[in-house]
Protein backbone atom coordinates (compact mmCIF):
# COMPACT_ATOMS: atom_id res chain seq x y z
CA UNK A 1 0.00 0.00 0.00
CA UNK A 2 1.33 3.68 -1.11
CA UNK A 3 2.15 6.21 1.81
CA UNK A 4 -0.48 8.55 1.85
CA UNK A 5 2.58 11.58 2.14
CA UNK A 6 5.36 12.32 0.67
CA UNK A 7 8.10 14.50 1.89
CA UNK A 8 10.83 15.88 -0.99
CA UNK A 9 13.59 17.29 -0.92
CA UNK A 10 16.22 17.98 -3.77
CA UNK A 11 19.77 19.36 -4.20
CA UNK A 12 20.94 19.53 -0.63
CA UNK A 13 24.29 19.45 -1.89
CA UNK A 14 25.62 17.88 1.33
CA UNK A 15 29.75 17.47 0.92
CA UNK A 16 32.39 15.81 3.20
CA UNK A 17 32.07 18.47 6.34
CA UNK A 18 33.46 21.56 8.22
CA UNK A 19 35.95 21.67 10.48
CA UNK A 20 36.02 24.55 12.85
CA UNK A 21 38.52 27.56 11.63
CA UNK A 22 38.79 25.78 8.57
CA UNK A 23 36.21 26.02 6.23
CA UNK A 24 35.49 23.30 3.17
CA UNK A 25 34.99 25.06 0.26
CA UNK A 26 33.95 21.84 -1.64
CA UNK A 27 31.20 21.50 0.68
CA UNK A 28 27.72 24.08 -0.06
CA UNK A 29 25.76 22.66 2.82
CA UNK A 30 24.99 24.57 6.01
CA UNK A 31 22.03 23.72 6.84
CA UNK A 32 22.45 20.71 9.34
CA UNK A 33 19.97 22.05 11.98
CA UNK A 34 17.43 23.28 9.34
CA UNK A 35 17.35 19.84 7.93
CA UNK A 36 17.00 17.94 11.22
CA UNK A 37 14.45 20.78 12.29
CA UNK A 38 12.36 20.45 8.97
CA UNK A 39 12.31 16.55 9.07
CA UNK A 40 11.33 16.68 12.96
CA UNK A 41 8.51 19.05 12.63
CA UNK A 42 7.25 17.19 9.21
CA UNK A 43 7.19 13.92 10.95
CA UNK A 44 5.06 15.50 13.84
CA UNK A 45 2.94 16.94 11.92
CA UNK A 46 1.51 13.74 10.00
CA UNK A 47 2.08 11.88 13.18
CA UNK A 48 1.16 7.70 12.32
CA UNK A 49 -0.52 8.49 9.51
CA UNK A 50 2.49 7.09 7.34
CA UNK A 51 5.47 9.62 5.89
CA UNK A 52 7.63 9.10 2.93
CA UNK A 53 10.68 11.23 2.62
CA UNK A 54 11.69 11.31 -0.99
CA UNK A 55 15.74 12.36 -1.64
CA UNK A 56 15.59 13.59 -4.93
CA UNK A 57 18.82 13.62 -6.19
CA UNK A 58 22.24 16.04 -5.69
CA UNK A 59 21.56 15.59 -1.63
CA UNK A 60 24.60 14.41 -1.35
CA UNK A 61 27.23 16.23 -4.08
CA UNK A 62 29.46 13.55 -4.19
CA UNK A 63 31.34 14.86 -7.02
CA UNK A 64 32.98 17.40 -4.88
CA UNK A 65 34.07 14.91 -2.29
CA UNK A 66 38.13 15.16 -2.75
CA UNK A 67 39.84 11.19 -2.47
CA UNK A 68 43.65 11.86 -0.94
CA UNK A 69 43.47 15.58 -2.14
CA UNK A 70 42.42 14.50 -5.95
CA UNK A 71 39.19 14.07 -7.74
CA UNK A 72 39.30 11.19 -9.86
CA UNK A 73 37.16 10.76 -13.02
CA UNK A 74 37.33 6.73 -12.49
CA UNK A 75 35.08 6.35 -10.00
CA UNK A 76 35.15 2.86 -9.05
CA UNK A 77 32.48 1.04 -5.76
CA UNK A 78 35.84 1.03 -3.05
CA UNK A 79 36.04 4.97 -4.69
CA UNK A 80 32.03 5.96 -4.37
CA UNK A 81 31.64 4.44 -0.93
CA UNK A 82 34.43 6.29 0.51
CA UNK A 83 33.02 9.92 -0.65
CA UNK A 84 29.73 8.73 0.79
CA UNK A 85 31.47 7.47 3.94
CA UNK A 86 33.05 11.33 4.02
CA UNK A 87 30.26 12.96 3.94
CA UNK A 88 27.90 10.58 6.43
CA UNK A 89 30.74 10.80 9.04
CA UNK A 90 30.60 14.51 8.06
CA UNK A 91 27.25 15.70 8.60
CA UNK A 92 26.58 13.66 12.18
CA UNK A 93 23.03 15.90 12.63
CA UNK A 94 21.80 14.89 8.63
CA UNK A 95 22.47 11.23 9.76
CA UNK A 96 20.90 11.23 13.10
CA UNK A 97 17.92 13.40 11.29
CA UNK A 98 17.58 10.51 9.33
CA UNK A 99 17.88 7.93 11.76
CA UNK A 100 14.98 9.62 14.61
CA UNK A 101 12.91 10.00 11.31
CA UNK A 102 13.04 6.04 10.18
CA UNK A 103 12.35 5.37 14.19
CA UNK A 104 8.69 6.25 13.94
CA UNK A 105 6.13 3.64 12.45
CA UNK A 106 5.17 3.77 9.01
CA UNK A 107 8.07 6.13 7.70
CA UNK A 108 10.22 5.45 4.49
CA UNK A 109 13.36 6.94 2.12
CA UNK A 110 13.37 6.59 -1.04
CA UNK A 111 16.63 7.97 -2.91
CA UNK A 112 15.95 9.12 -6.79
CA UNK A 113 19.33 9.41 -8.45
CA UNK A 114 21.12 12.92 -9.43
CA UNK A 115 24.29 13.44 -11.47
CA UNK A 116 26.05 14.92 -8.39
CA UNK A 117 25.51 11.35 -6.48
CA UNK A 118 25.41 9.35 -9.05
CA UNK A 119 27.59 6.75 -6.81
CA UNK A 120 24.04 5.12 -5.33
CA UNK A 121 24.67 3.62 -8.72
CA UNK A 122 27.31 0.68 -6.77
CA UNK A 123 25.47 -1.85 -4.58
CA UNK A 124 28.19 -1.34 -1.39
CA UNK A 125 27.28 2.63 -1.54
CA UNK A 126 23.24 1.86 -1.33
CA UNK A 127 24.61 -0.91 1.57
CA UNK A 128 26.33 1.51 3.46
CA UNK A 129 23.76 4.66 3.64
CA UNK A 130 21.09 1.88 4.44
CA UNK A 131 23.31 0.27 7.48
CA UNK A 132 24.47 4.03 8.62
CA UNK A 133 20.47 4.61 8.92
CA UNK A 134 19.25 1.55 10.21
CA UNK A 135 22.11 -0.92 11.14
CA UNK A 136 22.31 -3.55 8.26
CA UNK A 137 22.41 -3.90 4.69
CA UNK A 138 18.95 -3.80 3.70
CA UNK A 139 15.75 -2.97 5.17
CA UNK A 140 12.28 -2.73 3.59
CA UNK A 141 11.91 1.12 4.60
CA UNK A 142 15.24 2.50 2.60
CA UNK A 143 14.89 1.95 -1.39
CA UNK A 144 16.67 3.49 -4.10
CA UNK A 145 15.12 4.58 -8.04
CA UNK A 146 18.41 3.55 -10.33
CA UNK A 147 17.00 2.02 -12.79
CA UNK A 148 15.13 5.33 -14.19
CA UNK A 149 15.22 8.89 -14.11
CA UNK A 150 11.75 9.23 -12.03
CA UNK A 151 9.36 7.50 -9.37
CA UNK A 152 6.25 7.75 -10.06
CA UNK A 153 3.38 7.99 -7.37
CA UNK A 154 0.27 7.00 -7.52
CA UNK A 155 -2.60 9.73 -8.96
CA UNK A 156 -0.44 10.96 -11.82
CA UNK A 157 2.56 11.83 -9.32
CA UNK A 158 6.01 11.86 -11.20
CA UNK A 159 9.46 12.81 -9.18
CA UNK A 160 12.39 13.82 -11.52
CA UNK A 161 16.24 14.63 -10.42
CA UNK A 162 15.85 16.58 -14.13
CA UNK A 163 19.38 15.84 -15.43
CA UNK A 164 17.79 13.85 -17.69
CA UNK A 165 16.61 16.94 -19.57
CA UNK A 166 19.86 18.62 -20.41
CA UNK A 167 22.34 17.14 -22.43
CA UNK A 168 25.92 18.10 -20.36
CA UNK A 169 24.36 16.44 -17.49
CA UNK A 170 21.80 13.36 -19.02
CA UNK A 171 22.74 9.64 -17.32
CA UNK A 172 22.57 6.71 -19.66
CA UNK A 173 20.57 4.44 -18.05
CA UNK A 174 21.49 1.79 -20.59
CA UNK A 175 24.75 1.43 -19.25
CA UNK A 176 25.51 3.48 -15.80
CA UNK A 177 28.98 1.70 -15.49
CA UNK A 178 31.51 0.77 -17.41
CA UNK A 179 33.91 -2.76 -17.26
CA UNK A 180 34.62 -3.51 -20.63
CA UNK A 181 38.76 -4.29 -20.94
CA UNK A 182 38.82 -2.55 -17.23
CA UNK A 183 40.31 -4.00 -13.88
CA UNK A 184 37.47 -2.55 -11.91
CA UNK A 185 34.22 -1.20 -13.02
CA UNK A 186 33.55 2.78 -13.27
CA UNK A 187 30.93 5.21 -13.27
CA UNK A 188 29.84 5.91 -16.88
CA UNK A 189 30.08 9.91 -16.23
CA UNK A 190 28.23 12.22 -18.49
CA UNK A 191 30.16 15.57 -20.00
CA UNK A 192 28.70 17.66 -17.10
CA UNK A 193 30.56 15.49 -14.25
CA UNK A 194 33.58 15.30 -15.86
CA UNK A 195 33.87 19.28 -16.13
CA UNK A 196 32.95 19.39 -12.55
CA UNK A 197 35.61 16.83 -11.72
CA UNK A 198 38.60 18.70 -13.58
CA UNK A 199 37.63 21.94 -14.37
CA UNK A 200 35.34 23.32 -11.69
CA UNK A 201 36.66 21.86 -8.55
CA UNK A 202 40.13 23.10 -10.21
CA UNK A 203 39.06 26.38 -9.28
CA UNK A 204 36.78 26.48 -6.80
CA UNK A 205 39.08 27.77 -3.85
CA UNK A 206 40.34 30.21 -5.92
CA UNK A 207 36.52 31.42 -6.54
CA UNK A 208 34.48 30.20 -4.67
CA UNK A 209 31.14 31.28 -6.13
CA UNK A 210 31.83 29.66 -9.79
CA UNK A 211 29.04 26.70 -9.08
CA UNK A 212 27.30 29.44 -7.34
CA UNK A 213 25.63 31.56 -10.46
CA UNK A 214 23.25 30.08 -12.76
CA UNK A 215 23.30 30.88 -15.88
CA UNK A 216 27.37 30.31 -16.13
CA UNK A 217 28.62 31.81 -19.15
CA UNK A 218 27.86 35.12 -18.01
CA UNK A 219 30.39 34.64 -14.96
CA UNK A 220 33.36 33.75 -17.75
CA UNK A 221 31.87 36.70 -20.51
CA UNK A 222 32.30 39.44 -18.00
CA UNK A 223 35.44 37.80 -16.23
CA UNK A 224 37.05 38.65 -19.64
CA UNK A 225 36.73 42.34 -18.47
CA UNK A 226 37.58 42.08 -15.23
CA UNK A 227 38.98 38.99 -14.17
CA UNK A 228 40.81 38.23 -17.68
CA UNK A 229 44.17 35.89 -16.26
CA UNK A 230 41.76 33.69 -14.08
CA UNK A 231 39.14 33.40 -16.85
CA UNK A 232 41.00 32.74 -19.75
CA UNK A 233 42.79 29.87 -17.37
CA UNK A 234 39.67 28.79 -16.88
CA UNK A 235 38.97 28.56 -20.84
CA UNK A 236 42.16 26.85 -21.46
CA UNK A 237 41.58 24.23 -18.95
CA UNK A 238 38.24 23.84 -20.68
CA UNK A 239 39.22 23.52 -23.57
CA UNK A 240 42.03 21.54 -23.04
CA UNK A 241 39.67 18.33 -20.99
CA UNK A 242 36.72 18.49 -23.05
CA UNK A 243 39.25 17.60 -26.06
CA UNK A 244 41.11 14.72 -23.77
CA UNK A 245 37.83 12.90 -22.51
CA UNK A 246 36.63 13.14 -26.54
CA UNK A 247 39.79 11.41 -27.55
CA UNK A 248 41.09 9.44 -24.27
CA UNK A 249 40.57 5.59 -24.77
CA UNK A 250 37.79 5.50 -21.82
CA UNK A 251 35.26 8.37 -22.86
CA UNK A 252 36.18 8.53 -26.70
CA UNK A 253 33.58 6.38 -27.82
CA UNK A 254 30.79 7.90 -25.59
CA UNK A 255 31.58 11.62 -25.35
CA UNK A 256 30.06 12.59 -29.12
CA UNK A 257 31.10 16.49 -29.78
CA UNK A 258 27.37 16.83 -30.68
CA UNK A 259 26.26 17.29 -26.80
CA UNK A 260 28.65 19.98 -26.99
CA UNK A 261 26.66 22.23 -29.39
CA UNK A 262 23.90 21.12 -27.07
CA UNK A 263 25.30 21.99 -23.99
CA UNK A 264 26.28 25.50 -25.62
CA UNK A 265 22.56 26.22 -26.52
CA UNK A 266 21.64 25.58 -23.02
CA UNK A 267 24.42 28.10 -21.02
CA UNK A 268 22.56 30.32 -23.78
CA UNK A 269 19.17 30.20 -22.58
CA UNK A 270 18.74 32.67 -19.40
CA UNK A 271 15.40 30.88 -18.78
CA UNK A 272 16.51 27.24 -18.88
CA UNK A 273 13.88 26.36 -15.81
CA UNK A 274 12.84 23.48 -17.49
CA UNK A 275 9.29 25.06 -17.59
CA UNK A 276 9.32 23.95 -21.31
CA UNK A 277 10.28 20.29 -20.32
CA UNK A 278 7.30 19.88 -17.96
CA UNK A 279 4.49 21.07 -20.89
CA UNK A 280 6.10 18.46 -23.01
CA UNK A 281 5.80 15.55 -20.59
CA UNK A 282 2.09 17.24 -19.61
CA UNK A 283 0.91 16.72 -23.13
CA UNK A 284 2.46 13.72 -24.16
CA UNK A 285 1.16 12.06 -20.87
CA UNK A 286 -2.27 12.79 -20.63
CA UNK A 287 -2.97 10.95 -17.06
CA UNK A 288 -0.09 13.07 -15.46
CA UNK A 289 -1.35 15.33 -12.91
CA UNK A 290 1.69 16.80 -11.23
CA UNK A 291 5.63 17.37 -11.96
CA UNK A 292 8.05 17.45 -9.39
CA UNK A 293 11.47 18.34 -10.37
CA UNK A 294 14.84 19.42 -9.25
CA UNK A 295 18.10 20.13 -10.61
CA UNK A 296 18.23 23.44 -12.25
CA UNK A 297 18.96 25.62 -8.56
CA UNK A 298 15.83 27.90 -9.16
CA UNK A 299 12.65 27.14 -7.28
CA UNK A 300 9.12 27.14 -9.62
CA UNK A 301 5.49 27.00 -9.14
CA UNK A 302 3.54 26.69 -12.13
CA UNK A 303 -0.23 25.62 -13.21
CA UNK A 304 -1.85 24.61 -16.24
CA UNK A 305 -5.01 23.96 -17.52
CA UNK A 306 -7.56 25.57 -15.11
CA UNK A 307 -5.12 24.59 -11.99
CA UNK A 308 -5.31 21.11 -12.81
CA UNK A 309 -1.67 20.23 -13.77
CA UNK A 310 0.66 21.65 -11.66
CA UNK A 311 4.73 21.98 -12.03
CA UNK A 312 7.26 22.15 -8.87
CA UNK A 313 10.58 23.01 -8.91
CA UNK A 314 12.30 22.73 -5.54
CA UNK A 315 15.26 24.86 -6.33
CA UNK A 316 18.20 24.16 -3.88
CA UNK A 317 19.34 24.62 -0.73
CA UNK A 318 22.91 25.96 -1.85
CA UNK A 319 23.31 30.03 -1.71
CA UNK A 320 22.78 30.88 -5.70
CA UNK A 321 22.83 34.03 -7.47
CA UNK A 322 20.67 34.01 -10.61
CA UNK A 323 21.51 36.45 -13.38
CA UNK A 324 18.20 35.75 -15.26
CA UNK A 325 15.49 38.92 -15.36
CA UNK A 326 12.68 36.86 -14.38
CA UNK A 327 14.61 35.43 -10.70
CA UNK A 328 17.71 37.69 -10.88
CA UNK A 329 19.31 38.19 -7.48
CA UNK A 330 20.44 35.93 -4.69
CA UNK A 331 18.65 33.61 -2.91
CA UNK A 332 19.13 31.53 0.63
CA UNK A 333 15.57 30.12 0.30
CA UNK A 334 15.06 26.20 1.36
CA UNK A 335 12.01 25.00 -0.17
CA UNK A 336 10.28 21.37 -0.34
CA UNK A 337 7.43 19.85 -1.78
CA UNK A 338 4.55 17.93 0.19
CA UNK A 339 2.51 15.45 -1.40
CA UNK A 340 -0.41 14.40 0.54
CA UNK A 341 -3.45 12.20 -0.91
CA UNK A 342 -7.42 12.85 0.11
CA UNK A 343 -9.38 10.82 1.24
CA UNK A 344 -10.91 9.53 -2.85
CA UNK A 345 -7.06 9.48 -3.23
CA UNK A 346 -6.42 12.83 -5.18
CA UNK A 347 -3.21 14.35 -4.73
CA UNK A 348 -2.14 17.18 -3.84
CA UNK A 349 0.99 18.29 -4.18
CA UNK A 350 2.30 22.13 -2.35
CA UNK A 351 5.72 23.72 -2.81
CA UNK A 352 6.78 24.82 0.98
CA UNK A 353 9.37 26.97 2.08
CA UNK A 354 11.25 26.05 5.15
CA UNK A 355 12.36 29.50 7.43
CA UNK A 356 13.55 27.38 10.49
CA UNK A 357 14.16 29.48 13.35
CA UNK A 358 17.26 32.58 13.12
CA UNK A 359 20.21 32.00 14.70
CA UNK A 360 21.89 34.73 16.32
CA UNK A 361 25.41 33.66 14.99
CA UNK A 362 27.24 31.48 12.42
CA UNK A 363 30.16 30.89 11.14
CA UNK A 364 31.35 32.70 7.93
CA UNK A 365 32.55 30.01 5.63
CA UNK A 366 32.87 31.34 2.62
Amino acid sequence: MQMRNFLVLSDLHIGAGHAKGRPNFFDDFRDDDNFAALLARVGRRFGDDGLELVLNGDVFDLLKVPVNGLFPEAITESVAALKTELCLRGHPKVVEALRAFLRRGNRRITYVLGNHDMELVFPEVRRLFTRTLVGHDRDERVSFVIDRDHYRLEGGVEIHHGQQFEALNALDFRQLVLDKKLSEPILNLPWGSLFVLQVLNKYKEERPYLDRVKPFWPVLAGGLLIDTGFTVRTLVNSAYYFLRARVSPLWRRRRPFTKLGKFLMNELDFFANHEDTAQRLFKSDPSLRALIMGHTHTAMLRTYGHGERIYVNLGTWMPMVNLSLENLGQSTERHYALVRYGKRGEPRVSLMRWHGRPRLAEEVMV
